[in-house]
């Protein structure tokens, strides 16, 4: 369930990373002669060896941190309400979870820093929130489908997720180059 989670938050980093990506692609700033800039492909090669480990960890502290306790309490939710088999709970459990640690978070450094203010504590919620939801609910259906016999692998879960992450960042750019030639 751990490995499955965690590959599910590496395929939303890599989401993140190929949006920006593609974002700088259809938004393009001019650079000055001769600066390869941050989006060279020679920087890409050179930088993924050293941050992949740190996005690895960073994914591992984060469902330690949030994926599992959400998971946790989602399924003692559905053995006391709502029987099993009923992945509504997992979203909600997530929202608890998120808001547990925002909210001790909030605590902890907020008379410290007085500039963070409600509406700061809402966005990182929100943000938390969806990016927690989505790796629970794959942890959860790895959960049900080790009980059956059938394990989800998380090499699976990565492999089709880059793949998806590929195919809808090509499809990005062929539209926005297609918007491109159209339009001038």
């Amino acid at each position: 369930m751990t490995k499955v989670a965690a590959a599910t938050v590496l395929v939303e980093m890599a989401l993140a990373y190929a949006s920006l990506w593609v974002w700088g692609m259809a938004h393009p700033e001019a650079l000055p002669e001769g600066d390869a800039g941050p989006e060279s492909p020679v920087f890409a090669v050179f930088a993924l060896p050293v941050v992949l480990p740190f996005a690895t960890a960073a994914a591992l502290v984060f469902v330690c941190a949030f994926v599992l306790p959400a998971s946790v309490l989602a399924r003692r939710a559905e053995t006391r309400w709502g029987g099993s088999g009923a992945w509504c709970w997992v979203p909600a459990a997530a929202t608890v979870v998120v808001a547990a640690v925002i909210a001790v978070v909030g605590t902890a450094i907020g008379p410290a820093h007085r500039a963070a203010t409600a509406p700061v504590y809402l966005w990182w919620w929100v943000a938390l929130t969806v990016a927690t939801v989505p790796a629970a609910l794959l942890a959860r259906l790895s959960s049900l489908r080790t009980d059956e016999g059938r394990p989800l692998q998380g090499r699976e879960v990565l492999g089709m997720g880059c793949a998806g992450v590929c195919a809808l960042s090509m499809g990005a750019l062929s539209a926005v180059a297609l918007l491109s030639a159209l339009f001038g």
